[in-house]
């Protein structure tokens, strides 16, 4: 039963992902407000969301922030059903759309997004250089990214949130940010690393 549930934490699947869904919401929330607090989010911002669970992160952006969007991608159907009860009138508005889908292969429309964030969930996407090179294309010239990672593996330790700020760093370096940042805070089990950045306004960037 604990290795069926542990599973979930990457992928949230019924009744266990349910479960698993909420204590990842109470775990993250210092760092999701930590990371959306990066992003200088104005009014009148289209946001996107990789890997928003039951929906905290978009909860809080949606109370503190006036007519803002957000849209919201999700490996998961269960988080995707969870949030959707929980955003019933704002995704009747428009205000809120979900999808379930993987961030290498989801579909955005180009340029469309003023920021893009994601919490504790980039080194589980399949190929995060590839996810993060696609849904680049949706993020507006001069738009700005947000990454957390705080390790939660038996091995995590203060080198590993150091790794994955590397690997974050190197990966938005290619995919053709600037004014890359690496900032670092210790939040209880492990130190979390939160890597910033914009895209370049040149049209004619090349992702490597």
């Amino acid at each position: 039963m604990f290795s069926a549930f542990t599973k979930n934490f990457s992928k949230p699947k019924g009744f266990f992902g349910i479960i698993a869904g909420r204590i990842m919401a109470l775990e993250n929330q210092t760092i999701n407000k930590w990371t959306i607090s990066k992003l200088r989010i104005k009014p009148g911002d289209h946001i996107l969301e990789i890997g928003f669970g039951p929906g905290y992160s978009m909860g809080h952006m949606l109370k503190n922030y006036r007519s803002i969007k957000i849209d919201g991608v999700d490996v998961s159907e269960t988080m995707k059903e969870q949030a959707e009860k929980h955003f019933e009138s704002e995704i009747a508005e428009g205000r809120v759309k979900l999808m379930t889908a993987d961030a290498e292969k989801v579909e955005l429309r180009q340029r469309s997004y003023d920021k893009i964030l994601s919490v504790n969930n980039y080194t589980i996407w399949n190929n995060p250089r590839a996810g993060l090179e696609n849904i680049t294309k949706s993020l507006k010239p001069g738009g700005a990214i947000a990454i957390t990672m705080q390790p939660r593996e038996e091995d995590a330790s203060a080198e590993k949130t150091r790794m994955f700020g590397r690997q974050i760093h190197d990966d938005m370096l290619a995919c053709g940010y600037e004014n890359i940042k690496v900032s670092y805070k210790k939040v209880r089990p492990e130190l979390t690393v939160c890597v910033t950045a914009r895209k370049k306004d040149d049209d004619r960037i090349k992702i490597n």
